[in-house]
């Protein structure tokens, strides 16, 4: 058999090697980004960003081009809702998972359907619910692939 010749365009564009996927946590309280970025982080593709506000979440919108915006509905200055709204605006939006712990189900499936594409994950279910609800949402070239011998 012949040598396997690999260039970097090779490489990159590998069916097993998904591009990296770019995640933005939006929440107004420190612990709870630091929370949603380890539990995020064990994704060995996904990078995660960090905003603290919808007034600096916008802006790395804009910069970054998340595929994906964790954002919490209850924030000051602008909520999560508000901030929604702006970011449907923008050429090629991000998807949308809509967290928070004030809410109750009939709300919650309300405010799925208006503003978040992944739906609605409680923030005391993230841990089991935000990963399927964020995978669900990339695109396929961020799906890691199974690879067969």
């Amino acid at each position: 058999m012949g040598k396997r010749e690999f260039s970097p365009a090779s490489i990159l564009a590998a069916p097993w090697m998904p591009i990296p996927a770019l995640i933005l946590v939006v929440d107004d309280q420190a612990y709870v980004r630091n929370t949603l970025r380890s539990l995020l982080a064990q994704q060995r593709h996904w990078h995660i960003y960090e905003a603290e506000s919808g007034r600096v979440a916008l802006d790395l919108v804009r910069d970054i081009q998340p595929h994906v915006v964790v954002l919490d509905v209850v924030m000051p200055e602008m909520n999560g809702l508000e901030l929604a709204c702006e970011i449907r605006k923008l050429k090629d939006a991000p998807k949308i998972v809509l967290i928070s712990s004030h809410y109750n189900p009939e709300e919650a499936v309300v405010l799925s359907r208006l503003f978040g594409d992944g739906g609605f994950v409680p923030k005391s279910e993230a841990g089991k619910a935000l990963i399927p609800a964020i995978s669900r949402l990339l695109p396929e070239e961020c799906q890691a692939k199974a690879t067969t011998a």
